[in-house]
């Protein structure tokens, strides 16, 4: 089992899991706790000692006790420090550690925790749940201390006055146990909150992807109204959790004050009676005060692991999730070199070193063909599988996949942080085999002007070294369209899928990277998909599909002169994205071809975008 492999089996298995892999620090953690706390349990028994000595033999009997308290405040100083670094180093790991896992679990399952967790439920569990898992890290070196110093208190108090010690020793778990009545309800009210709390930023979140929509519909009102809504639900489990939560605040200073108070009144007659001394009374409402600590220790731990089994649980929820692509038991080899990819499914022969596209009337359809070549569900290919070089590509390493065939989606997507490492991502994920800062600038440039993004650089105040805000919310679609083409091309993929890397351009624009596209992955393997015939024209074989299977090939001049079912589906299908299309009156562009395309193409060539395709400078 490596590292980020946790156990899903239950909360206690992951906790104790995740504990295996900080040991150092929690039996540092536990150490020093335990420590601080004795220094504080001896607090008590060295006053009242020098408090009867004091009364015997006047200054010289109190001094010596006075300076071993010194030693002991000391010590205790040493022993906080320590153990409050240890505490924040548990919390850290513990929660940062957790929050890693989810982040890689759910790179690694890809379509799969979409279909089973929101995106809004992920980002919830990595922001509350794991610091709920942290908080138990963190409490765990206190209450181990607390239930060392309670048991040295009981020895100490059992010496010195066997019916005080008692009373002192059985008062404090009626008092835990008083208070433990309120940590379940708490919890079961905490667990409902943490739901509302999931379900809204999950509605955010929603909303944050669809402004755009909701504000071209005139959905604005709609949507605060459901959100209040929603945030309402929300501020009552709060007031809920805080209610309980105020009696349980209130409960911790009233007992264990009615408590500190029965141990004085009891000392107090046993002083009368001759029984103990006054410095030993001392002792006792020392420790009767002191074990307020362990008390309120042992309630916050209650608290913290009552609510961290229940973050745990839904830490789990994510973790169980199955990968959509797991390695197999016993992996085969990838192709050497440039291999045929064959989808069986589809029927689609992918040759190696050509561009080939992929049409259909139904857009979804190709794109979920080229997306099969990628690997990201294995489900997809229990019928029919993807033979890459002969091989059955879920019988190779996924690594492998990844690293030689690389599928740029029809969204484009730029991560938040600098703009060149959110390009240059080869750089980033190999550091030891990057080029020089001059050979890397050389590459990004490079792939900045095939994709025709140097202008969406250059508009930034700080060009390749901006910073890129959430959803690269700085940028137009075209913008990020035409750099996530760029990050595409500098991955060098032996093979690259491209879906829709230009619907969100004009025309020239268009041509322009038709040409640069094909030039720079002349002799590799490039799957397009797409219905530009901006963009067919330079492909060397086109697929037309229908309903995700292929009809015939050809290419894009020999598939527009075909008088036959296929060319006149292909023809419909370009016609719907040429620009100069406007039908005339009654005409549908569903309804069978007439034959004009021709006249179509004709006038996008005197316009020049054709033309400009095919003759830019530098281009054979």
């Amino acid at each position: 089992m490596s590292s980020l492999q946790a156990p899903t089996g239950s909360p206690l298995r992951l906790l104790l899991w995740q504990a295996a892999r900080q040991p150092a620090t929690l039996v540092g953690g536990v150490v020093f706790g335990v420590l601080w706390m004795l220094c504080q349990v001896i607090w008590p028994f060295l006053l009242g000692r020098a408090i009867d000595g004091g009364l015997a033999a006047g200054l010289q009997g109190v001094l010596p006790w006075c300076a071993a308290l010194a030693v002991v405040a000391v010590a205790q100083a040493l022993f906080a420090v320590l153990r409050h670094r240890m505490a924040v180093l548990n919390w850290l790991r513990s929660s940062l550690g957790v929050s890693r896992i989810i982040g890689y679990h759910s790179a690694e399952t890809g379509a799969a925790i979409a279909a089973d967790s929101s995106a809004g439920e992920v980002a919830s569990t990595v922001a509350n749940d794991a610091l709920r898992v942290g908080e138990m890290f963190d409490v765990t070196a206190r209450f181990s201390g607390g239930v060392v110093a309670y048991v040295a208190v009981g020895l100490i108090s059992m010496l010195t006055s066997p019916a005080l010690g008692l009373f002192v020793l059985l008062g404090m778990p009626v008092l835990v146990a008083v208070l433990s009545l309120f940590v379940r309800p708490l919890a079961r009210r905490q667990a409902a909150w943490r739901r509302e709390q999931g379900a809204l930023t999950d509605l955010a979140a929603d909303t944050v992807v669809g402004l755009r929509v909701l504000r071209g519909i005139g959905g604005e009102d709609q949507f605060v109204e459901r959100y209040a809504r929603r945030s309402g639900d929300l501020r009552r489990r709060a007031v809920d959790v805080a209610r309980l939560g105020s009696w349980l605040d209130g409960l911790q200073i009233l007992l264990p004050g009615l408590f500190v108070a029965a141990v004085v009144w009891f000392g107090a007659r046993l002083v009368l009676a001759g029984e103990i001394s006054p410095g030993e009374l001392v002792t006792f409402y020392g420790y009767s005060v002191f074990l307020i600590v362990p008390l309120r220790t042992t309630v916050e731990a209650s608290q913290a692991f009552a609510r961290g089994f229940v973050a745990t649980g839904r830490v789990l929820d994510v973790l169980r999730v199955q990968r959509a692509v797991q390695d197999p038991e016993d992996p085969q080899s990838a192709p050497p070199g440039s291999a045929e990819i064959v989808d069986v499914a589809s029927g689609a022969v992918i040759a190696p070193g050509l561009f080939t596209a992929l049409v259909d009337e139904d857009p979804d359809a190709a794109a979920e063909v080229a997306t099969r070549l990628g690997r990201f569900d294995d489900r997809q290919h229990t019928i029919a599988p993807v033979l890459w070089g002969g091989v059955d590509h879920t019988r190779v390493p996924v690594q492998d996949v990844r690293r030689r065939i690389v599928v740029s989606d029809a969204t484009p997507h730029l991560f938040t942080g600098r703009l060149r490492d959110g390009l240059d991502t080869q750089s980033i994920r190999a550091p030891e085999r990057a080029p020089s800062p001059t050979a890397r600038r050389a590459r990004i440039d490079q792939a900045l002007g095939v994709a025709a993004a140097d202008d969406a650089v250059q508009a930034l105040p700080g060009g390749l070294e901006e910073h890129v805000p959430e959803r690269a919310s700085v940028l137009s679609g075209g913008q990020r369209q035409r750099l996530s083409l760029a990050r595409a091309l500098l991955t060098d993929a032996e093979v690259l899928v491209l879906i829709e890397p230009t619907s969100a351009l004009d025309a020239n624009t268009e041509a322009t990277i038709a040409s640069r596209l094909h030039r720079a992955r002349r002799g590799r393997t490039t799957v397009l998909v797409t219905a530009s015939p901006l963009m067919l024209d330079r492909v060397d074989v086109i697929h037309v599909l229908r309903g995700g299977r292929v009809v015939g090939s050809g290419t894009h001049a020999e598939l527009l002169r075909r008088d036959d079912a296929v060319g006149a589906r292909y023809r419909r299908i370009v016609a719907r994205t040429t620009s100069d299309a406007e039908p005339t009156a009654g005409e549908e562009l569903d309804a069978p071809w007439t034959g004009s395309i021709d006249t179509l193409w004709a006038r996008a060539t005197e316009t020049g975008a054709i033309r400009t395709a095919r003759e830019e400078p530098g281009d054979e």
